[in-house]
């Protein structure tokens, strides 16, 4: 394989499709680091190969790591009921509760309704707000009955290992990441900000145009699920290295047992959508023995792939919210080297009987109508809460074309979305009573 990553970096970063970009490689025998663009778009100030940027949800590896050492410590089993290092969890459905395991916690099987908080005053952003959020939150689903990925899931599992360590959650991944690695281009306390560079993402607005948010992180009371920590690529390969090498780090330290990190890596369930993607403890499962995990936030897009049978990785961080710029000539290319590929998703023809499919689809922060038009079936997605300032309130209109059973793309002006979109579990009238898409499950409610 052989790609020019400078060459394909400064294309997209000076064509302004994407605003900076971040990327380090570790082929086996050395790094390859490369980096260009703006870190903030709005003094020009470019971004170097000690600029930090937002990570986003791959925070969850970092999350599920640190839980992990708990079971390595003997604090705590994966089976172990939640309450029983958390009794002080309330839930809006207290049937739930006593079911939910710590397993259940790092892979997205808990079922909590509750992707992402509003944002509030920042002394109302710790970590225990969320906690104590839950009292009022419902359940997509029964635990462990089946899979949607889970912000609460992860920040509840932050909160148990600050618990049970008597010391803060931004401080332990500092303590016990971040500082046993050598990793000095990385942070999680936004109070260490002012030592470092850092990026500032853009999002693209209403027209189509990029614009720096106003928001420069998530909610901060998910911390563990991906608010606040942003590191050099570098940095964040070098910690996954540690993680497919037996947990030993590049320095010799190590920070996790064989035994945990090959149980993070290996698989436990799958998401209706993308159907084929699988998941372990924290990391996400691709084809061909690639762990993966990607991250979003307001105006960023990062991606961290590992392939351990060849101990390469790479990790692609952007301060820009335009998701699969670089896919078909820079993400695309590498995981085909590596023996990852996925199948075409390809259309069906003949009509549909769109019956089954027609009504609203809700979880917390997003609903779905599905409806027909003439001979075309339609899925409007709008958010239920103000999440990023750029948000289209009104929703995006997608159209769907069938794929398989029950699977259909999704597509805007003939632009593919990443994720397809899965209907199941049909009533006795054969109405399907939910949705999958974007690694989610969306309720009927009408």
């Amino acid at each position: 394989m052989t790609i020019d990553f400078a060459s394909v970096i400064a294309e997209l970063t000076q064509s302004g499709e994407v605003t900076g970009a971040s990327f380090a490689y570790w082929d086996g025998e050395q790094m390859h680091q490369v980096v260009g663009g703006l870190r903030n778009s709005v003094t020009g100030d470019p971004v170097t190969l000690d600029t930090l940027m937002h990570i986003g949800s791959i925070t969850k590896v970092i999350n599920a790591t640190l839980f992990m050492q708990l079971v390595d410590d003997g604090l705590v089993e994966l089976d172990d009921p939640v309450i029983k290092h958390l009794p002080e969890l309330r839930l809006g459905d207290p049937q739930a509760l006593p079911r939910i395991t710590c397993r259940m916690l790092i892979n997205h099987t808990n079922g909590i309704d509750y992707d992402c908080p509003a944002y509030r005053d920042f002394d109302e952003q710790r970590i225990v707000e969320a906690i104590e959020d839950c009292a009022t939150k419902t359940q997509l689903h029964a635990p462990g009955e089946a899979t949607a990925y889970s912000n609460i899931g992860t920040v509840i599992a932050g909160y148990i290992t600050q618990k049970l360590r008597g010391e803060g959650w931004y401080s332990l991944v500092k303590s016990r990441i971040f500082e046993p690695l050598g990793l000095e281009h990385s942070l999680a306390d936004i109070t260490e900000l002012p030592r470092f560079r850092v990026s500032v993402g853009d999002q693209v607005d209403g027209f189509g145009k990029l614009v720096q948010s106003t928001r420069p992180f998530l909610p901060l009371s998910f911390g563990p699920a991906g608010a606040t920590v942003m590191m050099t690529a570098t940095d964040l390969v070098t910690f996954a290295r540690a993680l497919i090498n037996g947990g030993v780090g590049v320095n010799g330290t190590r920070i996790l047992s064989q035994d945990s990190a090959a149980l993070m890596a290996q698989e436990t369930t799958g998401f209706l959508s993308p159907h084929t993607w699988r998941i372990g403890l924290g990391w996400m499962l691709l084809s061909g023995g690639v762990l993966f995990h990607g991250g979003g936030g307001p105006g960023v897009s990062s991606v961290l792939y590992a392939h351990p049978e060849s101990g390469r990785v790479f990790a692609l961080l952007t301060n820009c919210s335009r998701y699969g710029a670089f896919d078909a000539r820079l993400v695309e290319p590498m995981l085909e080297s590596w023996g990852s590929t996925s199948e075409p998703l390809v259309p069906i023809p003949g009509a549909i009987d769109a019956t089954p499919y027609e009504g609203a689809f809700e979880s917390q922060l997003i609903r779905f109508d599905v409806y027909t038009e003439g001979e075309q079936l339609f899925a409007r997605m709008a958010p239920r809460q103000d999440l990023y300032e750029t948000d289209n309130a009104q929703g995006t209109v997608f159209a769907l074309e069938r794929v398989g059973d029950h699977l259909f793309q999704m597509s805007v002006n003939g632009v593919p979305h990443a994720f397809p979109l899965a209907f199941v579990d049909p009533d006795s009238n054969g109405k399907m009573q939910r949705l999958g898409s974007m690694v989610r499950i969306f309720n009927r409610v009408s």
